[in-house]
């Protein structure tokens, strides 16, 4: 049994600490949590008009290696400064057709999963833990 995809994808409001080049044309955002000390590095799924030092609400999206059911720990994002790598969380909702999960880490995010996984596998309630793919895109709506 899965829960549908919501209309509206799930939200996070970060803030914009940083614009960041790099070798890709669309570039990279810096971006904090507030109330945390989480600072990561994520491509830019879109332009922004939000000024540094303010909130700016999107969506996050990446793509795990392989998910692995866990049952101990809590949610986390590794490392807490920089490119997403290790990530773990509860799942909130599956996405069969799109093969992915929203997943609640520190942020909720939408994963999509590898070839050989199936978002079926999963239900709402799972904790899961996984290494990201490299590229976590973060497409501002605000």
């Amino acid at each position: 049994m899965h829960t549908a995809p919501n209309a509206t994808p799930a939200l996070s409001t970060l803030r914009l600490e940083e614009i960041l080049r790099d070798a890709t044309a669309r570039g990279s955002l810096r971006l904090s949590i507030p109330g945390s000390e989480y600072v990561l590095d994520l491509a830019a799924g879109g332009p922004t008009s939000v000024a540094l030092g303010k909130r700016v609400t999107g969506v996050v999206s990446g793509r795990a290696l392989k998910l692995h059911r866990t049952h101990a720990g809590g949610e986390f994002i590794e490392p807490v400064e920089g490119h997403p790598r290790i990530v773990q969380g509860r799942v909130r909702e599956t996405d069969p057709a799109g093969n992915r999960i929203l997943l609640q880490a520190v942020v909720p995010m939408w994963i999509t999963l590898g070839a050989d996984q199936r978002a079926q596998e999963f239900h709402a309630g799972d904790m899961v833990n996984f290494y990201m793919e490299s590229g976590v895109v973060f497409t501002p709506q605000s």
